[in-house]
């Protein structure tokens, strides 16, 4: 089942990434569920178009870094 999130907020990301790390599902589930999660908040929320693929990657990086195992 495909589901869109719309995350107004990095604050909501963040906390749906947290969720998924205390589901403690497998690592590579995990990095495919959080980054779909990143991507539905990422096409949500880019500023009217005015962030760049660098600012993406940074973005998700920092995620990751936090929240990845």
């Amino acid at each position: 089942m495909d589901v869109i999130f719309n995350f107004s907020r990095y604050d909501d990301l963040k906390q749906a990434v947290i969720q998924l790390v205390r589901d403690n599902i497998d690592p590579d589930s995990l990095y495919e569920e959080a980054q779909d999660l990143f991507e539905s908040w990422w096409e949500s929320n880019q500023s009217a178009g005015l962030w760049n693929e660098d600012v993406k990657r940074r973005t998700w990086d920092s995620l990751w870094q936090e929240f990845g195992t």
